[in-house]
C-alpha cells in the first residue's frame, strides 16, 4: 500500500519548507532494499520524536552490550513532517499556562517544568554531540495586543510568582509603556519574556539520525507502514518494503497515528497550519536587532510565531484567523501539498511593516510559504506511553503544534519504558499518559 491509498497517511510531494530546502544525504536513505524480517524495536516516524527515541536507546550506557536491533520507518523522506515544517524555536509557554491550570489544577506545574527541561536537554545533546544546528539560547517575547487578555495573563503570572511556583520565577512581565522599547513591537498592551532557544530542527534531527546509524540503527525511507497487527506479544508491520516483525514498536506518528491505530481516531486529529520565510531587502538595516523569538498574541485565541534567522531573514507562521471559518480547509486533513488560503500569505507579508518599529520600508515579504500537519488532541495534551491494551506498542504523539517544547525529554522517558521502566517511574507528567480513560472521553 502506498501512502496515498489511505486518507490518514502522509501524502506524496508535499510543499518544500525553508528547513528542508537542502536535503540531507540521508533524506531518502534505505539500509537495504527490503526491511529485515525481525527486529527488537521498530520506530515509525523520523521526526524529532522517532529519531530522538532511537538515539536515546542506542546511546544508553549499556546499549553496546544489549546490541538491540532498531529499525526506523518513514513513509516519505527523513523529517518531512511537522518537525521539518515548524517555527524553529522552543520556549516556556507561560502565556498558555492559565488554561492548563484551569483544566488540571496543580498537575499543570509538572507540565510547565517539563517545558523548561527541554531547553537544557536540547542544549546538552547539541553540545555533547557537536551538532551544528544554529542553536541559540535566548528569550522569547509574548506580545499582547488585547488589553483584557494582557491583564488576565499578568494577573495569573503574578499570582503564580506569589505562590512561589518555580517556573513562574523564569518569567518577566513588560509593561505596555516599555513594550516598544524592549521588544521593538508597536502598540503592545504588555508582554512576557520567557526562556527559549532557537535552532534549525531538520539539522538537529539529521545529525542525531547520523549518530543512530553509526550506532547500528537501520533506516528505511519511502517505506509506508500499511498496517500493524499485534499477536503473541509482538507486532507485525506490513510495509511497502516487506513484512517486519518487531518485539516492540514505537508510534512516533503524531498527526498520522489514527491511520495505524484506529482507537486514536478523534483523539489525535490531523490539523493543517501555514508557515513562511520572509526576506527583507538586502540593504535593510533594522533599528533594533531581532535577537529574540516572538509570539504576537492578537487575541486569546489567535497568535503568530516569529523566529529571526542569523542571516537577518525571518520564519513567520500562524495567521489562523484568516482561514479559521473554512474548517474543511484545515481540520482533519493530511494534505501538505497545498497552502490553505491566500489571505494567510498576504498577512505574513504585512506583519513586519505593521507591527515592528522601523520595518515599514523593509519589504519583508515571503520567498517561501508552506503548510504542515499537526496532531491535535481534545485535551491539548500529548498521548505518551504504552498503547492502552497493548503488550508490544508504545506511543508519543498528539503534540498540538507544540512538539518542540515537549518531545526531547519525552523520548528519554520512552527509551526507559522500552527497557521495562513503568511510566510512573519516568518522571513524566501523569497528564501525558495515554489511557483507556482518555480514549473513552469522546471528542465533541
Amino acid at each position: 500500500m502506498s501512502p496515498t491509498t489511505h486518507p490518514g497517511f502522509p501524502v506524496d510531494d508535499p510543499i518544500t519548507s525553508y528547513w528542508l530546502k537542502d536535503p540531507h544525504p540521508l533524506a531518502s536513505y534505505c539500509s537495504s532494499p527490503t526491511v529485515p524480517n525481525h527486529c527488537d524495536i521498530a520506530i515509525i516516524g523520523t521526526g524529532l520524536a522517532g529519531v530522538a527515541t532511537a538515539f536515546h536507546i542506542l546511546s544508553a550506557p549499556h546499549a553496546e552490550q544489549n546490541k538491540l536491533r532498531v529499525v526506523l520507518l518513514e513513509a516519505r523522506q527523513v523529517c518531512s513532517g511537522a518537525t521539518g515544517r515548524n517555527g524553529g524555536h522552543t520556549k516556556l509557554a507561560a502565556a498558555l499556562a492559565k488554561p492548563l491550570y484551569d483544566a488540571h489544577g496543580d498537575a499543570a506545574t509538572q507540565v510547565m517544568a517539563h517545558q523548561l527541561a527541554q531547553l537544557s536537554a536540547l542544549k546538552d545533546v547539541v553540545d555533547k554531540e557537536g551538532i551544528e544546528c544554529d542553536l541559540k539560547v535566548t528569550r522569547s517575547f509574548d506580545v499582547f495586543f488585547d488589553e483584557d487578555h494582557a491583564r488576565e495573563v499578568y494577573a495569573f503570572i503574578d499570582a503564580k510568582k506569589s505562590e512561589g511556583v518555580s517556573w513562574a520565577k523564569e518569567v518577566e512581565w513588560i509593561e505596555a509603556s516599555d513594550v516598544d522599547k524592549i521588544t521593538g513591537v508597536m502598540n503592545g498592551k504588555g508582554a512576557l519574556s520567557t526562556p527559549a532557544i532557537s535552532l534549525w530542527p531538520y539539522k538537529l534531527v539529521t545529525a542525531l539520525l547520523s549518530r543512530v546509524l553509526e550506532l547500528g540503527g537501520q533506516l528505511y525511507t519511502g517505506t509506508c507502514v500499511a498496517n500493524v497487527e499485534e499477536e503473541s506479544g509482538q507486532t507485525t508491520l506490513r510495509t511497502s518494503r516487506g513484512i517486519l516483525t518487531a518485539k516492540k514498536t514505537v508510534f512516533a506518528t503524531n498527526a498520522y497515528t489514527a491511520a495505524l491505530l484506529p482507537e486514536y481516531e478523534g483523539f489525535i486529529t490531523p490539523v493543517k497550519g501555514e508557515n513562511s520565510h520572509l526576506a527583507p531587502l538586502p540593504f535593510f538595516k533594522p533599528p533594533i536587532s531581532l535577537e529574540n523569538t516572538y509570539n504576537l498574541r492578537f487575541t486569546a485565541e489567535y497568535a503568530d510565531y516569529l523566529v529571526p534567522r542569523p542571516d537577518g531573514t525571518i520564519i513567520l507562521g500562524g495567521a489562523k484567523w484568516t482561514y479559521d471559518s473554512n474548517r474543511d480547509s484545515w481540520w482533519n486533513t493530511v494534505d501538505d501539498r497545498t497552502l490553505i488560503h491566500d489571505a494567510a500569505t498576504a498577512h505574513f507579508d504585512s506583519v513586519m511593516a505593521r507591527h515592528y518599529r522601523g520595518w515599514e520600508n523593509a519589504n519583508a515579504h515571503h520567498d517561501m510559504v508552506w503548510s504542515g500537519i499537526m496532531g491535535y488532541t481534545p485535551d491539548t495534551l500529548p498521548h505518551v506511553g504504552r498503547v492502552p491494551g497493548s503488550k508490544s506498542q508504545w506511543i508519543l504523539a498528539g503534540f498540538n503544534g507544540a512538539g518542540m517544547p515537549m518531545i526531547f525529554t519525552i523520548t528519554q522517558a520512552i527509551a526507559r519504558m522500552l527497557e521495562g521502566v513503568e511510566y510512573e517511574d519516568t518522571g513524566l507528567s501523569t497528564l501525558f499518559k495515554s489511557t483507556s480513560e482518555r480514549l473513552a472521553a469522546r471528542q465533541g
